[in-house]
This record gives C-alpha cells, sequence and structure tokens, in this order.
C-alpha cells in the first residue's frame, strides 16, 4: 500500500540540542517555524555525547539520535544515519540538511531514493585554518555537491555571503538568501536598553561583550590583543565579558589559552560560562557593545549580533562575508579589517564614545531578521499540509 504523505518535515543535523552552536540553534529555530505552520517534524542527529536518549520530543518533536562509532574532527561517523532518517522520513513529505554535514550526500541519496523533496540550508564554508580543517574540506566538498544537485531549494545567509561561496556559484539558480532565524527574541516585559553612549567610571565601567563558543574559529586573541590599545582610547574602567561554553567545544582546544589569559588579567576579562534564556538576555542588556572578531571563514552570520540589537546593544563585528550583513544592513555598530587588533580597538572606542551611526528601532529589526523573513524560503515551499496530489 502507497504511503499518503501529508507534509511533514525531517530536519537532519550532526549536532542537535543541548548542543550549543549558531547553527545547532537556528535550524531548530526553522523546525519550529514550520511545525508552528502545521507540519509534523522530526529530527536526526548524532547521539552527542553518547549519554543522551537514542529517542524523546523535544518541543514536540520527535528526535532520533544515531549512534556515533567514533569522530573525524567535528563530524561524527554514524553508519546507522541513513537508516535513522530512511524510517523519519515515512509520512513526511520535505527533508532539510544543513551544511556544512560531511553526511550530506547520503541524506541527499536517502531522500531521492525515497521520493522526497530536498532543502539545503547552506550556513557556512568550511574553514581552512590549518592542514586539519583543509582535509575535512576537501572530504565534505564532494558530500556537499551531491546535497546541492538534488536539493530543490537552498538557502544561504545572506547573498553577500553567497556571493564568495564557490557552492553558492554553482548552484546559483536554487539559492534564496535568508538571515539565520535567532534564537532569543526579546523575552515578555523585556525592553531594550536606553540607546546612546554613557560615561564610565570604576563603580561602573563599560561593559564590552563577546557571546559564543570559546573556539578557534572566533579569533578571541585578536579581541584580546586589543587591551592596551582601548585603555588608550577609553581610559582603565572596562571589561570583556566573553560568555559561551569552553570546555564542552567539540573538537576545540584554544579555549585554555584564552581562559588562561582572561585569568592572568586581573578581573578585566571574565568568563561568565554558558547562559540561556533570562540570564542570557540579561547579560545582553548589560553591555555597551557586543563584539564579533572573527577571522574565520566559517563564520557566515553571527545570529548572537542580532540578539545583542534587539536588546539596543550596538555591535563591532569584522568585515568579512556574511558577518558584516547584521550591521550594514541595520546601521547599528561599526566594521573592522579582520585581525587587525588595534583597529578593533579603535572601532569599539568609537562607538562606546559616540554610539553607532544608527540605533536601529524593533520594527526595523524585524523588518530586516525577524522569523518570517528569516523563515520565509522555507514555509513558501513547505506551504500548509494537506493530502499528496
Amino acid at each position: 500500500m502507497a504511503e499518503t504523505i501529508r507534509g511533514g518535515f525531517v530536519l537532519c543535523l550532526t549536532y542537535h540540542l543541548p548542543n550549543v552552536s549558531g547553527l545547532t540553534m537556528s535550524a531548530h529555530q526553522v523546525a519550529r517555524a514550520v511545525q508552528a505552520r502545521g507540519h509534523d517534524v522530526a529530527v536526526v542527529a548524532g547521539r552527542s555525547p553518547p549519554d543522551l536518549p537514542a529517542r524523546e520530543i523535544v518541543d514536540g518533536m520527535e528526535v532520533t539520535r544515531v549512534r556515533a562509532w567514533g569522530r573525524l574532527g567535528k563530524a561524527l561517523i554514524m553508519p546507522g544515519y541513513a537508516a535513522a532518517l530512511w524510517r523519519a522520513m515515512r509520512g513526511r513529505t520535505f527533508v532539510n540538511v544543513h551544511l556544512p554535514n560531511m553526511d550530506a550526500a547520503i541524506i541527499a541519496l536517502t531522500t531521492r531514493l525515497r521520493g522526497r523533496r530536498l532543502i539545503v540550508s547552506y550556513i557556512s564554508s568550511m574553514s581552512k585554518a590549518g592542514l586539519g580543517a583543509r582535509v575535512m574540506r576537501a572530504v565534505a566538498a564532494m558530500s556537499h555537491l551531491v546535497a546541492g544537485a538534488l536539493a530543490e531549494r537552498i538557502v544561504v545567509t545572506s547573498a553577500d555571503y553567497a556571493a564568495q561561496s564557490t557552492f553558492c556559484r554553482i548552484f546559483r539558480r536554487k539559492v534564496v538568501p535568508a538571515p539565520l532565524p535567532i534564537w532569543l527574541n526579546l523575552l515578555p516585559d523585556e525592553t531594550p536598553r536606553e540607546p546612546g553612549p554613557r560615561a564610565a567610571s570604576e563603580a561602573a565601567p563599560f561593559r564590552i561583550g563577546y557571546v559564543g563558543r570559546i573556539a578557534r574559529q572566533k579569533s578571541l586573541n585578536v579581541l584580546l590583543a586589543a587591551i592596551p590599545r582601548l585603555a588608550e582610547r577609553v581610559g582603565p574602567h572596562f571589561t570583556i565579558d566573553l560568555i559561551g561554553p569552553a570546555d564542552a567545544v567539540i573538537g576545540e582546544n584554544d579555549w585554555r589559552g584564552i581562559l588562561a589569559e582572561a585569568e592572568r588579567s586581573g578581573g578585566r576579562v571574565r568568563h561568565l560560562g554558558t547562559l540561556h534564556g533570562a540570564a542570557l538576555a540579561a547579560a545582553y542588556r548589560d553591555l555597551d557593545v557586543m563584539v564579533l572578531p572573527s577571522t574565520d571563514r566559517l563564520e557566515s552570520f553571527g545570529l548572537v549580533q542580532v540578539e545583542a540589537m534587539w536588546r539596543g546593544v550596538p555591535c563591532v563585528a569584522s568585515d568579512m562575508p556574511g558577518m558584516r550583513y547584521p550591521v550594514e544592513a541595520s546601521g547599528m555598530g561599526r566594521l573592522t579589517p579582520p585581525g587587525d587588533s588595534n583597529a578593533l580597538a579603535d572601532a569599539i572606542a568609537d562607538t562606546l564614545l559616540q554610539g553607532p551611526p544608527h540605533y536601529a528601532s524593533g520594527p526595523e529589526l524585524e523588518r530586516l531578521f525577524g522569523v518570517e523573513t528569516a523563515c520565509k524560503p522555507y514555509l513558501d515551499l513547505v506551504g500548509t499540509p494537506g493530502p499528496a496530489k
């Protein structure tokens, strides 16, 4: 008996919650938006850490976690992934894989064999930083090309990022730009901070913040190297708050040196750990400026910039494809040459002392980065579930 397909959506990832990364959290937000449209949503991901349940319901979604036999860099080796995906596709029409993903070809071929429709989310190019990263990039390239060839639509974080991507140029007729959906919208009764610069003091120092994984690709060494120049510009009254996971970051060791340097700073640089929900929202509002200093092409958007902007906090980001888009589109911050610590210090100082060129309003940010904008390419394609024709 043939299956009756009434819509439905399968999200394919290497890592799902409780993993903390922009890719994981934005992918989950896409799935929630599709679910809100009335689709039944399933998630297939790796079982990492291995003590997570093999199956559970998360936000009303059926999550299947596939046992990993090992790890190649950050990629999990999961021989059982195709079988788990095949089962998850029963009664569901659409499959969405987020790249980078070493299993992209397996996912795409399984989707085609099952007669389903594939949506690729091209979150970022792979890093070229280091020999290991270049090897992984070469290994993943063919898998990504198979997925691109079989995809019905490819959603990329911005036209700016797509322009520098060989993958997106190859499949340009399928590419639709849309920002990453943010994870932490304004909470009930939460209001943005008052716009405009303020004076700093010993009792109320400037608060400079970074939110994200303590990982090599984030180039936090550039931010820490900016401290002497920053002190010349704004005086001694400032702190740098690093918010995000460190030792729990898969495949990373850079955090050790960063946290050691923070320890040596005498309290000027503080690691506040991983924050969620109301605690993270409060940490954002306490900031005078948010900084994203990454120099790695793996960084394609930086959704933490938008989370900060929602709370009235301007941003300073590296002038790189994709990463610069939130600041360019909103005007709510400054861009700085990648890897130049003195230029970064000057951009932070100018933002602290003068404010950003523009403070974006809530309606402006909603138009640029709201869930309807971010999820439109997916929702337009999946539509409202109903009987197959």
